[in-house]
């Protein structure tokens, strides 16, 4: 009998730590030993839910002593026992914030768990507070759905759901230099996402100051655009300044400074080159692998890690 993965989830509208717990439970469901189910709150929604739009296999009562082990990410642990129960829980960090001694997050890392870090800048952010209880695993993010169109490509796209503001004032600014450019400033559908990467001969990516991973880089790199994407520390791990994307402070000179170095077409195609090698270390079977490891590992309930 396969053992059971149980997560608990309040989806009130796409995110990327949705899509990437998403990632995670089709891995269990793809582990010949392991079945997976969610649970979703009460003020959850249908609209964009991966998990009811795959037809996932739901709980209506959220009982976490019922499973094999639970996958934990952000905010869960709120609806955990005050104690640490018998049950092994395997909790994904996908952000540096868990370290930020203001937020709630940082006093999760005392509870017990097995905790999968989307980043190394992440697992070491963690480990420097000296407060983690159980052991620490790097898994890098992987992409999804994500390669280069066939069409050619226009422009400049801007993903700017993070920095609306900057990056309405960077499509301004290039429009000022006879550069079309496109900023979105709000969530789009994923596929129509992936197609603006696509169709764009440079592809500008606004993190927040601070990220775990910030997969957009990444998916910009496989979709063949020319990337010019700022730090946000969790990038570092596959950014390579000037060599597989521009990397200029995220304020408003370097980032128009770094689009117009990209009028020199030798400089693009270097860029999209190299990050096309970097995007194709990111794919999803690698996650899924290590992530078939770690459920392989997993001890049976009343067991610690």
């Amino acid at each position: 009998m396969a053992r059971r993965l149980l997560m608990r989830r309040q989806f009130l509208g796409p995110t990327g730590g949705h899509q990437k717990m998403f990632d995670y439970f089709g891995h269990a469901c793809a582990h010949p030993n392991w079945s997976a189910q969610v649970h979703f709150t009460g003020d959850s929604v249908d609209a964009s839910n991966p998990w009811r739009a795959a037809g996932a296999s739901e709980v209506d009562a959220w009982h976490p002593d019922h499973a094999d082990a639970l996958l934990l990410g952000g905010m869960d642990w709120e609806a955990m026992p005050p104690t640490d129960g018998a049950v092994p829980v395997i909790n994904l960090v996908q952000h540096v914030r868990h370290a930020d001694p203001a937020l709630p997050l940082r006093g999760f890392l005392r509870r017990r768990a097995l905790r999968i870090c989307v980043s190394k800048a992440v697992a070491e952010a963690i480990l420097a507070t000296g407060e983690v209880n159980g052991p620490v695993q790097v898994i890098d993010a992987a992409i999804t759905d994500v390669a280069p169109g066939p069409g050619p490509r226009t422009g400049v796209f801007i993903d700017a759901i993070k920095q609306p503001m900057l990056g309405q004032a960077l499509a301004q600014a290039l429009a000022a230099h006879g550069i079309a450019a496109e900023a979105s400033l709000e969530r789009m559908p994923r596929d129509a996402y992936v197609e603006r990467l696509r169709g764009c001969e440079v592809a500008v990516l606004l993190p927040h100051a601070t990220e775990g991973f910030y997969l957009p880089g990444v998916e910009a790199m496989a979709a063949g655009a020319a990337c010019v994407v700022p730090d946000c520390i969790g990038n570092r791990g596959y950014l390579q300044p000037g060599i597989n994307a521009l990397v200029p402070a995220l304020e408003l000179d370097g980032l128009l400074a770094a689009v117009l170095d990209l009028g020199d077409h030798a400089l693009r195609a270097r860029l999209r080159a190299a990050g096309g090698a970097t995007a194709a270390r990111y794919g999803l079977a690698r996650e899924r692998a290590a992530f078939h490891a770690v459920l392989d590992a997993v001890p049976m309930v009343g067991r610690a890690w």
